[in-house]
């Protein structure tokens, strides 16, 4: 699992869709966020199955959820409001209108106000009033789309970088507002955007409302999408990546290091009339002789298709050897602890004489 996870949606002017009635149940009921220990291994209500019913058949994709096979496989209470909870957080863009929506980040079971004299916790930029009421009709009588976005961490980053607070994701979202609104082809001047933070147990995420005052501007895609997650991760995980990234930069001194103390030790047994490797000793003694023959810069960026080709299968050759290939492994470790900060797929593992880090 990805350490990030960015979910993007758009609700259209003046949407309505008919599965809010049971969403909007799931997102104010009183009391939602506590379960009475002495009912909670009852049986499912009547009210909560025929809801949750309603909801996988308008939702099919999430029958595979953990939290579906978990109230699947034990129909109690407490699965039962497990997996209400899992609908509001995932499938809030379904509610009735754009002013539940916003009632329900900002007042829903969880959500973390600004401070106590606030009975919400809807945040946005430093210095901006926000009274509720205004803000719901405002993104309501919006022309134009509004974005919503759902960031979540794990619960135990979320606690060790700091993220497990309001303060911190106001902190965050102020800083990266223009970034996000370029990733969202709106001009960081006509941005406006509300979130608040929900301090879910097991997990803390937070919901963004955003869109531009121009109703004609904004267009959201996935390199948009992941842009908007790179930004945010570059800044939430900038202790552990800069950690990740001095150390693979250091293997990969040590490969250069290794690969060149090869090459001399075998140029040295190629003019003292012997080799270990005579495959390596035949196309060292033709990349030689070609080079010779060669006018111009001898860099590999310059060289003629057919010397390029030849220097890359020298590569591939010396990649054989146990000492570079360990390290080459080592090299490629810390990528993949990079990757799954962003995503759940590992990177694709190219040869060493394809990789551009190493050209």
């Amino acid at each position: 699992m990805a350490k990030i996870i960015v979910k993007s949606s758009y609700l259209k002017p003046n949407a309505r869709r008919n599965v809010g009635n049971y969403v909007r149940y799931i997102a104010t009921r009183e009391g939602v966020e506590k379960i009475d220990e002495s009912k909670k291994y009852l049986p499912a209500t009547e009210k909560q199955k025929q809801i949750i019913s309603r909801l996988l058949k308008a939702c099919p994709d999430e029958a595979q959820n953990p939290c579906a096979v978990a109230y699947r496989n034990k129909p109690t209470r407490e699965n039962a409001d497990r997996l209400l909870l899992h609908f509001a957080d995932e499938h809030a863009e379904l509610l009735d209108s754009r002013e539940d929506y916003i009632g329900y980040i900002a007042q829903r079971p969880n959500v973390e106000t600004v401070d106590e004299n606030h009975s919400h916790g809807l945040f946005t930029d430093n210095g901006v009033l926000i009274v509720m009421s205004h803000v719901m009709q405002e993104v309501a009588n919006h022309s134009g789309n509004i974005w919503t976005h759902i960031v979540s961490l794990r619960p135990e980053d979320a606690e060790r970088l700091g993220y497990d607070s309001a303060e911190a994701w106001i902190n965050l979202l102020r800083s990266q507002r223009n970034s996000i609104a370029r990733s969202m082809k709106i001009a960081p001047v006509n941005f406006r955007w509300y979130a608040a933070f929900h301090k879910e147990k097991g997990h803390p995420h937070v919901h963004m409302v955003a869109y531009s005052v121009n109703p004609r501007e904004g267009f959201l895609t996935e390199r948009g999408i992941e842009q908007i997650k790179s930004s945010l991760a570059r800044e939430i995980f900038r202790e552990d990546m800069l950690s990740i990234i001095r150390e693979q930069t250091d293997y990969r001194d040590e490969l250069r290091g290794t690969a060149r103390e090869l090459i001399e030790n075998l140029v040295r047994q190629i003019q003292s009339g012997g080799c270990d490797n005579p495959k390596l000793n035949e196309m060292l003694l033709q990349l030689s002789d070609a080079l010779s023959r060669t006018e111009g810069k001898k860099v590999y960026a310059f060289l003629p298709p057919e010397l390029k080709n030849l220097v890359n299968e020298i590569v591939d050759e010396l990649a054989k050897d146990e000492r570079i290939a360990k390290l080459y492994d080592l090299w490629y470790e810390q990528k993949d602890k990079i990757a799954a900060i962003y995503t759940d797929e590992p990177p694709e593992r190219v040869p060493l004489s394809e990789n551009e880090d190493f050209r």
